[in-house]
């Protein structure tokens, strides 16, 4: 399933998440459950290549793709 996160943070009140996917939107204002959208994206982006490697990595992966 594919689906996007947003996280927004209001200069007056609490963080809320939006989460959408096949045609579903949802607007989350729980806070514990917007910590825990945020935890899990914090996870996510922790674990991510940096620019820079990605290109390498892809470009590396194209190389060995090649005939």
């Amino acid at each position: 399933m594919n689906s996007d996160l947003i996280l927004l943070w209001q200069r007056v009140g609490d963080p809320v998440a939006y989460v959408e996917g096949n045609g579903i939107g949802q607007l989350i204002d729980e806070p514990d459950r917007v910590l825990s959208y945020r935890l899990s994206y914090d996870l996510v982006r922790d674990a991510a290549l940096s620019p820079a490697e990605s290109t390498t990595f892809i470009k590396r992966l194209l190389e060995e793709c090649r005939p």
